[in-house]
């Protein structure tokens, strides 16, 4: 154990950490039950990220604060409604090196920042506060390396039910899911 910690840390001292800049298309969705014809809800995400390599050329960490535009959209008497929440999500993916392609896994979480209303279309009653602040998922995506240059695709898909008590009996439980493409910029 010792001699891993060792060579772990041999490795991080000199390992050359690259920082970046990302942004592109989000396609989102949210699974609520009870909400009819639920369809991507089109947005985007930028943000900043690092790559620090644990064993150069082969495995690295790559955290991420970004900004991201996420929702849903759905039909509602023939006319399309959109719910949007705008959130800061932080990944801790960790990469494999597989040549100039990069395949990362790992959680996220996302702090949600604008307030959402609702509205009942049955009363015409509006729901604030109907979303958790909170979200936590699973992030795994691929990104093509052309030297600084990054093409990236990731699929978030959120673990926990993002509505409160208060909406949970109109629209049902919900989660997160989002798919990302990317071009990114490293240092």
């Amino acid at each position: 154990m010792m001699a891993m910690t060792t060579i772990i840390t041999t490795n991080l001292c000199q390992a050359q950490v690259k920082m970046g800049i990302r942004g592109g298309l989000n396609a989102s969705n949210i699974s609520f039950k009870n909400l009819p014809e639920r369809s991507e809800k089109f947005g985007y995400h930028v943000g900043l990220f690092a790559d620090v390599p644990v064993v150069p050329s082969f495995f690295s960490l790559q955290p991420e604060v970004s900004f991201s535009t996420k929702g849903t959209e759905f039909e509602y008497l023939g006319d399309t409604k959109s719910l949007s929440m705008n959130s800061v999500d932080l990944f801790l993916p960790v990469a494999f090196k597989l040549s100039t392609v990069d395949l990362s896994v790992g959680p996220f979480v996302s702090y949600l920042i604008n307030k959402p209303v609702f509205t009942q279309y049955s009363d015409n009653s509006i729901v604030v506060n109907g979303f958790k602040k909170l979200d936590a998922g699973l992030t795994a995506g691929l990104a093509f390396n052309f030297s600084k240059m990054l093409l990236g695709f990731r699929y978030n898909q959120g673990l926990m039910d993002v509505t409160n008590d208060n909406l949970r009996s109109v629209i049902g439980s919900g989660k997160n899911a989002v798919a990302q493409v990317s071009l990114g910029y490293k240092f």
